[in-house]
């Protein structure tokens, strides 16, 4: 039975999804994605990955434009369009391919651009080709190098570790080639999803599990006695670096599992030789107020610092659990083409499933 708070949240999230939802069904613009990936699509994604949210690119219903090899991988709503999976080309080639998404989109009836997300190296290429960048978060990045676990900054960590191990965890790396492990892993992300508030899912900013099209992600569980307890998906982005894409645990897990689980990924890629893991950006946290964008960014802090806020998406305790692992956090930027403004914001925050 749905408590008042729950009732609550799916009022406002209605109510803030009304206004899209109906310029959409008005707009009736729609271009069907073609079914399945072609090969060369795939092969593209998995050699040209720049980033570890290309596989994004790779998922159900995702049109795709390619440039010399280069793919940008898109959804859309109506007359807008959103690609998903970064910029994965490389510097001095990121505004062509961002050139051709939009006249290849434009063609076909869809007037507004955006991209999401856009790091500060690859700002001055979005702009060249007409486009305007905002802050709208930042990255969770460990520097794998010198990861450790030592030290009072790191206690916390250690200590959910501890739990999660005292109730006899264990976390390996399996293969969803096995039927029985595919299966176990599909049983605790549907239980997973089942347990999160309705349309909480940020389906463009985090992947689905792919157990049967798994290209080269590694599946890594927390297991006890009675079976799977939580896994992550870590996928490659250029080389040296990794992310963590699903984090999904049962709703009954042991405290601190997940901890567990990303403390051994984090350890496991560090030695391998691995330098960089993004544990995923943070939406509308560490947003400076800018004088290009005053109003888009006072929302931004808005929505971050208060209470109704982090009722309706739950910002605040997305940062508190990356920032467990005391990451280095980098800015992420959305990009819109031809002007940003809070429509253009609106409707990319709802194309991220926010609401």
């Amino acid at each position: 039975m749905p408590t008042l708070p729950d009732r609550l949240d799916r009022l406002l999230r209605a109510l803030l999804a009304l206004p899209g939802a109906v310029v959409e069904a008005l707009d009736g613009t729609h271009v069907q994605a073609p079914a399945g990936r072609a090969d060369a699509v795939v092969d593209r994604v998995r050699r040209g990955a720049r980033h570890p949210e290309a596989y994004l690119a790779l998922e159900d219903g995702i049109h795709h434009t390619v440039v010399d090899g280069d793919v940008i991988g898109w959804e859309h709503r109506g007359r807008t369009a959103f690609a998903v999976g970064g910029l994965n080309a490389a510097h001095g080639r990121k505004g062509a391919l961002l050139a051709a998404w939009v006249d290849h989109t434009r063609a076909r009836g869809i007037v507004r651009q955006l991209a999401f997300p856009v790091r500060p190296d690859e700002l001055d290429e979005a702009r060249a080709v007409g486009f305007t960048p905002v802050q709208v978060g930042i990255e969770a990045w460990i520097d794998l190098p010198g990861f450790t676990l030592q030290g009072g900054r790191f206690a916390h960590v250690r200590q959910m570790r501890n739990r999660s191990r005292r109730r006899g965890v264990e976390v390996v790396e399996v293969d969803v080639g096995v039927d029985a492990v595919r299966d176990a892993l599909a049983a605790v992300h549907a239980a997973w999803l089942a347990s999160k508030r309705p349309s909480w899912r940020m389906k463009l900013l985090v992947g689905s599990p792919c157990l049967d099209r798994p290209y080269d992600r590694r599946y890594v569980v927390a297991r006890s006695s009675r079976g799977v307890e939580a896994f992550v998906t870590v996928v490659p982005g250029a080389p040296g670096e990794h992310g963590v894409d699903v984090m999904a645990r049962r709703p009954d897990a042991p405290a601190g599992v997940m901890e567990h689980l990303i403390c051994e990924v984090a350890t496991a890629l560090r030695d391998e030789g691995a330098t960089g893991l993004s544990l995923g950006p943070c939406p509308m946290a560490g947003v400076p107020i800018t004088r290009e964008h005053p109003l888009l960014t006072r929302v931004f802090r808005l929505l971050y610092a208060t209470e109704l806020g982090n009722r309706v998406f739950g910002f605040r305790r997305l940062v508190a659990f990356k920032d467990k692992f005391r990451p280095r956090w980098a800015p992420v930027y959305f990009v819109a083409s031809p002007h940003l403004g809070v429509w253009a914001l609106y409707r990319g925050c709802r194309m991220w499933g926010l609401y």
